[in-house]
């Protein structure tokens, strides 16, 4: 689920509240073309939010995804889709509405000086499968001997979220967590940070009963904790979500049906309509890889929700039985280069990194392919943010900064201690043949075909390199491409888990790449310092071998540890202008989300969806 963006302060009014307000202080990656379960993929249509004297429990809400998930197990998935199928039958701890407040979800916390955070569970919160009372036990237990384990045996994506870096010793060490009580434990920040509660470290973070975990803990038992059946299965879940499992046909179809044990219908302090909820007997998301066909399905009615290509969106709009839903959202979409052993070393060089960022004229990605719906991107934060300094963020193909003459003498300066050279106008390698690099996409995604093809020709035109764009499907370019390990019998300097599984010159993915736009980047517009992982050398997410030349991760620790808003928009600007400058990546742009509803299907109208209260969604 997108992180969510927003114009105003982290430091605002929400992040002012705690449980008994004690005193005045202060879920990654995303796959594309995902219309996932309601909530997660946009907003439906227009009630305001209130309460409706028309909502009732009725029917089967049928939402449509070019892609399926990879697993259910969300200990080892860092893609929107899989996210969202849990996340329809385990609510997580907290959720934030459009306005910047905590919405209690599993629980609540409290906190005297933005440093010690406590956090309160609810009393009737009940795993399934016999488990019991979900208690404290079951969090500090999962959180000290999984997330904070090393090596990093469970392959948890955001196990960095859990760790701070010692500024003295250049040592990862966790974070302390407490229990103190049946439902309450306490965690214990190294420094002070008013943005914690925003952060996807608790946001609808999820939890997994020790009983199911204390089987693999001790021999970490990395292959019995992927197969456990009870987590295969959600068969844990209880009362913890809104739905709960039916049935998964893979590459067909999931479906989830209605809770009626659902713990929220039993709290108070929460608005009316979550006293009935959830409103749909069932949810299905039915995978239709082939867009023809999806958008089909959505204007005949077989499916109440899809995402529509831009290209697609005017004629949807012009339907009277389909709403068009258009929001900003915190993805951006990039190249990702593989700086890895198994693709083009040139791109470990920042000079050829920057040299490449003046090859694809950004404007026409959005205007031409995007047709609209989307901004150009520099950095990892959408311009509008508050956190995006220009005075500190470069730009790139852009006017006089893209073009054949801007990329090529910069490439071939970059170039100029190395095999490769021109030859006239085509960039050759040691043996005088042209280099040729691939680049991959989804198979179901045609505008990313043609986002592809496009940098296809602009690399061609202005840096003189052939690149050869690949399609190929989610789950295969996850398994094969983005997965690190390092070979059997090697001592990896680090093991941060399957989306990082070691230094760059000894951890590669199965296959190998050179650039790929299969996925887009949060930029967490509410709490920015969580990208922290994407630069740094053992981030969960570095599946590309990225090595910073600056440390912008410790910008975003300081950042993070004030509450001085001047201050920290200024370290906050200078990290982003940092990452304009190296260009990690190849920013392209921050595609709108474009979702179609049918026209009876009823939600909160917000500006930057979170999906706060989706629970509550009905047909009208």
């Amino acid at each position: 689920m997108p992180s969510g963006n927003d114009r105003r302060s982290d430091s605002g009014t929400a992040g002012r509240r705690g449980r008994r307000r004690r005193r005045d202080v202060l879920k990654l990656i995303g796959a594309t073309g995902v219309a996932g379960l309601a909530g997660c993929s946009g907003n439906g249509g227009n009630d305001g939010g209130g309460e409706s004297s028309d909502r009732s429990v009725q029917g089967t809400y049928v939402s449509a995804s070019s892609v399926d998930a990879q697993s259910l197990n969300w200990l080892t998935i860092a893609d929107a889709t899989s996210g969202s199928y849990v996340t329809a039958t385990l609510d997580g701890a907290w959720a934030i509405k459009p306005e910047r407040e905590i919405f209690p979800l599993w629980a609540d916390y409290s906190t005297d000086d933005g440093r010690v955070y406590e956090i309160e569970l609810r009393e009737n919160l009940e795993w399934g499968a016999g488990y019991g009372q979900m208690t404290a036990e079951d969090w500090v237990y999962m959180i000290t001997n999984v997330f904070q384990a090393r090596p990093n045996w469970s392959g948890y994506p955001n196990a960095d979220s859990w760790f701070r870096m010692n500024p003295e010793s250049s040592e990862r060490e966790p974070i302390p967590v407490e229990q103190t009580g049946t439902r309450t434990f306490e965690i214990r920040l190294f420094e002070v940070d008013p943005s914690f509660p925003f952060k996807p470290v608790l946001w609808r973070q999820q939890c997994i009963p020790k009983g199911i975990l204390e089987k693999y803990v001790p021999d970490q038992d990395t292959e019995g904790l992927q197969q456990d059946e009870e987590l295969n299965t959600l068969a844990y879940t209880g009362n913890l979500g809104p739905y709960t499992y039916e049935q998964w046909e893979r590459s067909a179809r999931y479906t989830v049906t209605r809770n009626e044990d659902y713990y929220l219908k039993d709290v108070e302090g929460v608005p009316e309509r979550f006293t009935e909820a959830p409103y749909f007997d069932q949810q299905v998301v039915r995978v239709i890889s082939e867009e023809s066909t999806r958008l089909g399905a959505l204007e005949s009615g077989e499916v109440d929700s899809a995402g529509i290509p831009p290209d697609k969106a005017n004629r949807f709009e012009n339907l009277p039985n389909v709403n068009v839903n258009v929001t900003p959202q915190p993805y951006a979409r990039i190249i990702v280069y593989n700086m890895r052993a198994n693709g083009w070393e040139p791109f470990r060089s920042k000079a050829v990194r920057r040299a490449l960022a003046f090859a694809v004229n950004k404007e026409t990605v959005v205007q031409n392919i995007l047709r609209g719906y989307g901004q150009v991107s520099q950095t990892m934060q959408p311009k509008w943010s508050q956190w995006y300094v220009d005075s500190e963020v470069e730009e790139f193909g852009v006017g006089d900064r893209y073009g054949p003459e801007a990329t090529r003498s910069r490439l071939e300066s970059a170039l100029s201690d190395t095999e490769y050279a021109y030859d006239g106008e085509t960039l050759v390698d040691g043996s005088g043949e042209q280099v040729t690099l691939s680049i991959y996409y989804d198979s179901g995604q045609p505008t990313e075909g043609t986002i592809a093809e496009f940098i296809a020709q602009e690399f061609g035109e202005n840096a003189g390199i052939d690149v050869q764009p690949e399609a190929v499907s989610s789950s295969t370019f996850q398994s094969n491409y983005v997965q690190t390990s390092a070979p059997e019998g090697t001592e990896p300097e680090w093991t941060a888990g399957v989306f990082n599984g070691g230094p760059r010159d000894v951890a590669t993915s199965a296959e190998p790449w050179d650039m790929s736009i299969n996925l887009q980047f949060n930029t967490y517009p509410f709490t920015p310092a969580s990208s922290k992982g994407f630069f740094e050398r053992q981030g969960g997410i570095n599946y590309y071998g990225y090595y910073p030349d600056s440390d912008i991760a410790e910008l975003y620790e300081q950042a993070s540890a004030t509450t001085d808003e001047t201050r920290r928009q200024e370290l906050f600007g200078r990290a982003f202008g940092l990452i304009s400058e190296e260009q990690p990546f190849g920013f392209l742009a921050m595609p709108s989300s474009v979702s179609g509803y049918a026209d009876n299907v009823r939600g909160y109208d917000e500006e930057f969806n979170t999906g706060w209260d989706s629970q509550t969604w009905y047909f009208a």
